[in-house]
């Protein structure tokens, strides 16, 4: 069985190294991997391949490889690995990031919580004010609202919870078991609950039909001095609206990982929007993302190392 892989990225996390190589060779005896280092050569190989690991597939190569059973990619979206208009192939799009999210999550929280934006202002002044810090709470003292309660957002929940915080989640179909969280609301409560929490994430994927669900009327109704965090994808965020807010003080602060448009335009007003920190859709970003995520395609790397084609299905993140 021969699986070809083409997982080039301008990030080195995402990118295989020849120790992830080897390793898949040694776990898998039956398979042969090749890597490709170019798309040219990965759609060379394509025809003789029955898996193929990627970053991108487009729909017109199903048709350059009549043996291939399996597609699978690390991403959470679907926006570049499009579905077999056969039906005849699987793909598999990765799980795991909640994982690393999640404990993103936790930093950006402590961050605002234990206020190091103050002392990261005190630092660049070369002040000395221990008192500065003496209204600061506890996590276990806070309560937190997650928005999007699903794959994602439970794995944000479980580890905002084990930090004490009460957690909530928003969910469009809240007639769901509502560990780790203490309690889901439906979507339709949406601006009634917005102000019950001290921390509001958004974990949205990006095909959910809920762009910019967080508006001029959603940040109004957040309690004031909240603080806002976005993980899942851009759209779900009106940037102006998020700005105004800040610069109204309407909020605590804010930290995005997502953007509507990325790269994020050098000239965009984010950049220097009082009390927002920005990643640059890093937050799932960290040298063991492969890893996680070959230790998560096991069995389906083991399904072709025993030669069953399964059933075609897709999975996300989400």
């Amino acid at each position: 069985m021969n699986v070809v892989i083409h997982l080039v990225h301008e990030v080195r996390a995402f990118r295989l190294s020849e120790e992830q190589l080897a390793a898949l060779r040694a776990r898998y005896p039956a398979l042969s991997f090749v890597a490709c280092v170019s798309e040219d050569e990965f759609l060379r190989v394509l025809p003789t391949a029955h898996g193929a690991l990627v970053w991108r597939f487009d729909a017109a190569w199903y048709e350059r490889a009549p043996l291939l059973r399996l597609v699978a990619t690390p991403a959470a979206g679907r926006e570049r690995v499009k579905p077999d208009p056969s039906g005849r192939v699987r793909q598999v799009h990765g799980a795991f990031h909640g994982q690393i999210m999640a404990e993103t999550l936790v930093g950006m929280v402590s961050y605002w919580a234990r206020r190091f934006d103050l002392a990261e202002a005190q630092q660049r002044e070369r002040r000395w004010e221990r008192d500065t810090f003496s209204s600061t709470l506890r996590l276990a003292e806070q309560s937190a609202l997650v928005v999007g309660y699903g794959s994602l957002g439970r794995r944000c929940a479980a580890s905002l919870k084990a930090l004490g915080m009460h957690v909530a989640g928003v969910k469009r179909n809240a007639a769901v078991e509502p560990a780790p969280a203490d309690i889901v609301y439906p979507a339709s409560e949406l601006l009634t609950v917005l102000g019950t929490a001290d921390h509001v994430v958004a974990t949205l994927p990006g095909d959910t039909g809920a762009d910019h669900l967080f508006d001029d009327r959603a940040f109004a109704a957040l309690k004031p001095g909240a603080y806002f965090y976005s993980l899942g994808r851009g759209n779900v965020v009106d940037e102006p609206a998020l700005v105004r807010a800040l610069e109204q003080n309407r909020l605590g602060g804010a930290f995005l990982d997502v953007f509507e448009h990325e790269p994020l335009p050098a000239d965009s007003p984010l950049w220097s929007a009082p009390r927002l920190r920005l990643l640059p859709h890093a937050s799932a970003i960290g040298r063991h993302y492969l890893d996680l995520w070959f230790a998560e395609l096991a069995p389906e790397l083991s399904r072709l190392t025993a030669g069953h084609p399964g059933t075609p299905r897709v999975t996300s993140a989400h």
